[in-house]
């Protein structure tokens, strides 16, 4: 039992003898002293205390492009030397720093020059200080900055922004405090949000402000920020391409199908409630058009074409059969005989030969023939009577005939041919006028159908002339987005990186005569 309670004791004294060391040396840096927080940490008023300062971005919350203000979740870390603050470890027991309270040591009065918060943010006054035993400060504090950035939505979703946070002091100048680059700025990503952080840079300025003081010495970090572009493209770009191109395959449908304009007008609509849904996304910015609105525009654009060309199509293919009015020949030429052959569409069926009407020649031919039979009974006739057979007497009129001496037989057939050559004769005087009748209506018909054929090829050419026309305007408005890659965003940030030197705050060894003696 005795060993073990004299390593309880030897333990307790230790620590005892640690925390005396710490809290003594505390009274002798906070309180002994007397050391003012509110003053420059100088030895000489002519010294200048060096600020070096860093930035790490943890994530970039929100961009809103219509008040041009940038949202970034920042850590910003200061380091510079303090004179006053040094004591000898070995007095110390080996105490290499201490964790000091905001309001036990000197901090830089760090502001945020293109600030858009109206208030000031006191989240700074929370966080402690590392204080080590040679004057090494350093202090790091969190806090959601608003900062003033001009935003450029022309080429969203993918644009570049270039955006600076620029610090100071706010009441001390050049002559008092400077700023330095400690390190590269940092990027601590946990969630990946919109924006990412493409490139960064650091520069080092001077600013006049008051004319009683000199300049103020200034640091600023620049951040290239790109946004996520996949989810927009997912979202927005391929299902509005999609419903655009299926504009194409109404040019495919035949006329008689009475479907080509429904399915334009269901594709117009269904494009106006998407383009509702997409205004919530689009950046609204009064100086500049988003190319994805452009691109929304062009391909609305081209629907509602679609729409009145597809009208025009089936205004030419159903014409009215009263409108009997030609083809002009200018037309005729351009579209069936240069436009038919470049769009592979075949126009033989209007190069057929006309129909020829046919008479009807019969009941005339039958009358010729009867005349004819009833010419060669009167020479029969004639001849029996120059030979003494029989006495006939050939007249026009019939009643002069006289049938005593006129062979029975042959008078009457040449009375029947005569009365059958007149009933065949009325007959036909009235069938050739319902034939011409008939004919010269036929004729008609096959002129306003000629007419009609042509007026329909001439829209089934010019249906397909249109298709060709939207299956290379279509994917030419994607053309758009491809002119973001050579946006330069109107600054060469590449030749801006930051050449200045970066390094820490080094502080020498002159300690405090109360802590090192």
């Amino acid at each position: 039992m005795t060993p073990l309670i004299i390593n309880l004791l030897l333990l307790f004294n230790i620590f005892k003898l640690t925390r005396t060391n710490e809290v003594e040396l505390r009274r002798l840096l906070f309180h002994a002293t007397s050391y003012d927080p509110k003053v420059c940490p100088v030895k000489h008023p002519t010294d200048v205390t060096s600020v070096h300062a860093n930035l790490i971005l943890i994530q970039i919350e929100s961009v809103d492009e219509k008040a041009q203000i940038v949202t970034s979740n920042i850590q910003l870390i200061c380091s510079w030397c303090d004179p006053w603050m040094t004591w000898n470890q070995t007095k110390f027991n080996n105490i290499p720093a201490l964790s000091v309270p905001h309001n036990h040591l000197w901090t830089p009065d760090v502001i945020l020059v293109n600030s858009a918060d109206a208030k000031y943010s006191r989240n700074r006054e929370h966080y402690a200080l590392i204080l080590r035993h040679d004057g090494y400060v350093r202090f790091m504090f969190q806090d959601l900055w608003k900062s003033m950035c001009k935003v450029r939505s022309k080429y969203f979703p993918f644009d570049r922004q270039i955006c600076t946070i620029i610090i100071r002091s706010g009441a001390h100048d050049k002559l008092s405090i400077r700023f330095y680059q400690r390190r590269l700025i940092q990027r601590h990503e946990f969630i990946r949000g919109e924006w990412d952080l493409e490139a960064n840079y650091t520069e080092l300025f001077e600013e006049h402000i008051s004319e009683h003081m000199s300049n103020f010495s200034m640091i600023g970090f620049t951040l290239i920020l790109v946004r996520n572009r996949l989810y927009y493209v997912m979202k927005i770009i391929l299902p509005f391409s999609l419903v655009s191109c299926v504009t194409l395959f109404t040019f495919l449908l035949p006329p008689q199908t009475g479907e080509k304009l429904t399915l334009n007008v269901t594709i117009l609509l269904s494009l106006v409630i998407y383009l509702q849904v997409l205004s919530g996304y689009i950046p609204k910015s009064e100086d500049e058009t988003p190319v994805l609105t452009m691109f929304c525009n062009a391909n609305f654009f081209l629907v509602f074409l679609s729409c009145i060309m597809t009208v025009f199509v089936l205004f030419l293919y159903h014409r009215p059969s009263r409108d009997t009015r030609c083809v002009p020949v200018l037309l005729r030429l351009v579209v069936l005989d240069y436009v038919a052959p470049i769009v592979c569409c075949d126009c033989s069926k209007l190069k057929r030969s006309p129909r020829k009407p046919k008479h009807r020649t019969t009941t005339k031919s039958s009358l010729i023939k009867l005349c004819s039979i009833e010419q060669r009974v009167s020479r029969l006739l004639a001849s029996s009577q120059s030979n003494g057979t029989t006495t006939v007497r050939t007249t026009t009129n019939t009643n002069s005939l006289s049938p005593s001496r006129l062979n029975e037989q042959g008078v009457e057939l040449l009375k029947c041919l005569r009365v059958i050559k007149t009933h065949i004769k009325n007959c036909w005087m009235n069938t050739s006028t319902a034939s011409d009748h008939e004919l010269n209506g036929t004729s008609m018909t096959n002129e306003i159908r000629n007419r009609l054929d042509e007026w329909q090829q001439i829209a089934l050419v010019l249906d397909r002339l249109f298709f060709l026309i939207f299956i290379i305007s279509m994917p030419c408005t994607g053309l758009l987005f491809w002119s973001t890659r050579f946006a330069s965003n109107g600054t060469d940030y590449k030749s801006k990186y930051s050449t200045s030197k970066i390094e820490d705050a080094k502080c020498n060894m002159t300690y405090n005569e109360a802590t090192w003696l």
